[in-house]
């Protein structure tokens, strides 16, 4: 079975971290090799820590499309602007099965745990089982995702984030710094939750939620 190659999509922020675990993990087990990053900012041309710059975001699936082994990475993400990095994500028309499920070796993902593609599961992250997730989530290091949860797509946990047991969780979520889920609760679509929040309760759409306990602040994130 070949392994995949993989190429980032961005070039700054989370996708240098991404990049430097995908190295990791080619280094100490080689189940992954990573090529480069797509990237449309000159000024980071011709490299970017050390790794190449390959393309533009828009041009690089036509250049590798007919290499089944590359896979690719989206990490042009901002908590502002998710809906419209969403859109761009899906105006580069990469078919799903051509974007990677990233997992660096030192996470732990629970052998029943069921997810789509484009996820990344960063180093030290722990996954429990029965969580079934959809597409393009990313779990950064450290963070703790509890057993039976089910998760959407493109969220985003940052590090140190405890999500208990036996949530739903919608689209296009954001969970800052050190939040905290409880149990039995539902988190809607495109809620914003901010550092070291503690979330006791359910949370609508659109909202964003801060304080221990959390509560909703504002209607931070506005419909495309």
């Amino acid at each position: 079975m070949s392994k995949d190659k993989i190429i980032i999509i961005g070039g700054k922020g989370s996708a240098v971290v991404i990049a430097e675990q995908v190295f990791d993990t080619q280094e100490k087990t080689g189940d992954v090799e990573f090529l480069g990053f797509a990237f449309d900012d000159e000024a980071f041309y011709p490299e970017i820590n050390g790794f190449p710059v390959l393309s533009k975001t828009k041009e690089v699936y036509a250049k590798y499309e007919k290499y089944d082994d590359v896979k690719f990475i989206f990490a042009l993400y901002r908590p502002d602007l998710v809906k419209e990095r969403i859109v761009l994500r899906d105006s580069y028309g990469i078919p799903l099965d051509r974007w990677a499920n990233f997992k660096h070796h030192s996470a732990y993902i629970a052998r029943s745990v069921k997810m789509g593609f484009g996820n990344v599961v960063l180093a030290n992250s722990v996954v429990n089982p029965g969580v079934v997730m959809g597409n393009f989530n990313t779990i950064q290091s450290n963070a703790l995702i509890g057993h039976d949860n089910h998760i959407g797509n493109s969220n985003f946990f940052t590090g140190h984030c405890v999500i208990g047991s036996n949530n739903t969780i919608g689209d296009g979520c954001f969970f800052g710094l050190n939040c905290s889920l409880n149990n039995y609760i539902t988190i809607g679509n495109y809620v914003f939750c901010a550092m070291a929040s503690n979330v006791i309760k359910s949370v609508g759409d659109d909202a964003m939620v801060m304080g221990n306990p959390a509560h909703v602040v504002e209607k931070k994130i506005k419909p495309l």
